[in-house]
């Protein structure tokens, strides 16, 4: 594991998504900007020691994150029109009011998410073709899919939905950490079922494990099928896919094994 988390640190501090509730700090330092549903707030220039984002990167912000609120709604083929909002802290700012300084967390009941402007990030294309995003789709996931298909009954699903979708876990796309664990740490690629039984609780393996499946499940049943699972609990899960899916789950589980020998 230390060398794992050795290779993987990046990834690490650049994932973050946990269930508090963020408090909005007292300064009057916040700016704001919208792009259509998308409601930006971040900080005004020279309001802590190191940089806010620049007005070209506050439009890059809006602009991508306009496209994500619309490819995920045609992605799960389901509508939304609520606003989203947005609160960029600046990094020296973020770990105390959010509890992060590498990443980022939502409140979907209130269409909120809360970010840390990351300057110095380095370069990355997302599997949408947009270079370099601050502000990745993963949190947006969560606003768009809680809200239409229901409160997840299960964190492979809700996880599995956002990794997907966003393509990518800490800026590096999730085949490339499945293809690693594949060839060096062949322990750390979960079936189904160790992933509905959260039996490893890192992050970094869970996270690609389950955004990996999901895309599998879309694939092979289709999405209709695959958002009725989205609310269900983990004792009826397994009992839901094989009514939804008119498939036995050791079999989905011995197909999904070789889908992943062959990625």
């Amino acid at each position: 594991m230390r060398k794992l988390s050795k290779i993987f640190m990046l990834a690490f501090l650049l994932s973050s998504c946990t269930g508090f509730i963020a408090e909005m700090d007292a300064d009057k330092n916040w700016e704001l900007s919208e792009n259509g549903p998308v409601k930006l707030y971040y900080k005004k220039t020279g309001a802590s020691g190191v940089s806010s984002p620049s007005a070209e990167q506050v439009q890059a912000i809006l602009s991508n994150q306009k496209y994500y609120y619309l490819a995920i709604q045609d992605s799960i083929q389901k509508n939304f029109s609520e606003p989203v909002l947005i609160y960029l802290y600046n990094k020296d700012q973020a770990k105390e009011s959010i509890g992060t300084s590498g990443g980022g967390l939502s409140q979907s009941r209130y269409m909120t998410i809360y970010y840390a402007f990351i300057h110095d990030i380095k370069p990355y294309t997302d599997h949408f073709g947009i270079k370099n995003p601050i502000v990745g789709a993963h949190e947006m996931v969560h606003i768009i899919s809680h809200n239409l298909l229901g409160n997840p009954g299960t964190k492979m699903m809700s996880e599995g939905y956002a990794v997907w979708l966003d393509g990518s876990y800490g800026r590096k796309n999730i085949n490339y950490f499945i293809r690693k664990f594949k060839k060096e740490y062949p322990e750390y690629i979960m079936t189904p079922t160790q992933l509905l039984n959260e039996s490893i609780a890192d992050e970094i393996i869970y996270y690609p494990n389950a955004g990996i499946l999901t895309r599998y499940w879309v694939r092979q049943f289709g999405i209709e099928k695959i958002n009725k699972l989205f609310p269900a609990g983990r004792k009826n899960l397994k009992e839901q896919f094989e009514k939804i899916t008119d498939t036995s789950w050791d079999k989905m589980e011995s197909h999904y094994s070789n889908y992943l020998e062959n990625l």
